[in-house]
């Protein structure tokens, strides 16, 4: 209502946006790859200025900022409205579409369809989805239409309830292999990269020797070929449970709480707004405008 319109920044010329071509081969190299979730135009340009290598616009949008107990319930309407704001705010680093839960499992139509959606009307590079077994049928539906895909294992929000809640996977023998059963058949589906959430590091390092697509990591350890963390986690402004591996960079919310609340006091004790906060009007022409006011 009184902001400075936006005017599109011309995209820089010093880096080229990231493809799937150039993700493998940081993996090949070595290179550490660097991903974190984003949900609206704003927090897509703190990505971008920050030099990410990929986007997520994660399911975990539900509980950071439209107030959901937990991934569940956000509809692929809201994903897609949150990923098209991404998409405005962001220019080199690879955008990926979280498909929410109950968007894909029903058929390989259904998960195309939806994928498309993602592609179509938000510009997302690729797309997410979680768990192996029929999901990996899914998944290999997906890129057969045209459509990258990523792979998700371990820890798969959607699906906590059945896990037993939001605790690490694979501390057991038979968990680990159901882990790494999923992962392999993720791979075979075509996926060009997987997520490994809260597993034991110990566990990511058998999986890794066996993984030839990027890996990365959330509470997996140091092996994966890359981290991702939750925006709204590493920068401090999510009020909700912190997970074990999320650590914090910055303390934003208390920052936020503490510039409004000044704002607030300002407001309430006259100082603001100041003169350097107001427009001024020409000594004849305000004399005119009370004039004709009669």
């Amino acid at each position: 209502m009184s902001t400075t319109p936006k005017v599109p920044a011309t995209p820089g010329a010093e880096r080229l946006p990231l493809t799937l071509p150039a993700l493998a081969e940081k993996k090949r190299l070595g290179e550490p790859i660097v991903m974190v979730t984003a949900y609206d135009y704003p927090s897509a340009q703190v990505a971008e200025a920050a030099d990410v290598d990929l986007v997520l616009v994660g399911d975990s949008g539900a509980m950071t900022v439209l107030g959901y107990p937990s991934t569940v319930p956000v509809s692929l309407d809201e994903m897609i409205m949150l990923a098209a704001a991404v998409r405005r705010g962001l220019h080199t680093p690879l955008l990926v579409g979280d498909m929410p839960f109950g968007s894909y499992e029903a058929s390989d139509e259904q998960a195309i369809a939806t994928a498309q959606r993602f592609v179509k009307e938000a510009g997302c590079d690729a797309v997410k989805l979680e768990r192996g077994g029929t999901s990996a049928e899914r998944a290999r539906a997906i890129v057969q239409s045209g459509i990258p895909v990523m792979g998700h294992v371990g820890l798969t929000p959607q699906t906590a309830t059945a896990l037993g809640g939001y605790r690490a996977q694979g501390r057991t023998s038979d968990r680990a292999l159901s882990v790494a059963e999923d992962a392999l058949a993720l791979q075979d589906a075509g996926c060009f990269s997987i997520v490994f959430e809260a597993i034991p590091a110990a566990v990511s390092v058998e999986l890794m020797e066996r993984l030839e697509i990027p890996v990365i990591g959330i509470g997996a350890g140091p092996a994966t070929d890359g981290q991702v963390l939750v925006f709204h986690d590493l920068l401090g402004i999510y009020d909700g449970h912190a997970p074990r591996f999320a650590k914090r960079f910055a303390e934003v919310k208390a920052q936020m709480v503490a510039g409004v609340a000044e704002y607030a006091a300002e407001v309430r004790g006259g100082s603001f707004p100041a003169p350097e906060h107001t427009y001024s009007i020409d000594d004849e022409e305000l004399a005119a405008f009370r004039a004709g006011l009669g």
